[in-house]
């Protein structure tokens, strides 16, 4: 695809896949969820570890992504980069989010950025760049015992 066909499409991608919001055809919200941990003085775990917690920040991604959703694929096998479970977000807007917004990476040790989709926590497989657009692969979290979140 041209340079040219990208730059005039691109100003339009929102509009083009909002139409699934605004029609009320999304699956589940999604949520970028940035979580910045802080070590609690004087705490400590059993092991010695330092004790800490949490504090989330989250944001829906709008125009909301489509889902591929592979927790009832029996035609995956244990070991390949996509496994039962993981979901693949699709169609997520170039207009409003870079790769460094998606991607996991963070500027500080203490930041971990994940994804929320209804009221499960996901972690980041992999993103993956399509001319207007990106995808992301993410996989639930194992422990999620207690986690609460208001939106």
């Amino acid at each position: 695809m041209s340079n040219q066909l990208i730059n005039t499409l691109l100003p339009n991608m929102n509009a083009i896949l909002g139409v699934r919001d605004s029609v009320g055809a999304i699956i589940e919200p999604v949520y970028l969820v940035t979580r910045t941990w802080f070590k609690d003085k004087g705490l400590t775990r059993p092991n010695n570890q330092p004790e800490g917690h949490a504090i989330d920040s989250i944001a829906q991604i709008l125009p909301s992504p489509g889902m591929k959703n592979f927790s009832q694929d029996i035609r995956l096998k244990e070991g390949g980069a996509v496994k039962s479970g993981d979901i693949i977000l699709t169609n997520i807007s170039k207009q409003n989010y870079k790769k460094s917004d998606l991607d996991g990476t963070s500027p500080s040790q203490n930041i971990q950025k994940l994804y929320m989709i209804g009221e499960r926590i996901y972690q980041i497989i992999n993103v993956t760049e399509s001319y207007v657009t990106w995808s992301v692969q993410v996989r639930e979290l194992t422990n999620q015992r207690g986690i609460k979140y208001g939106k």
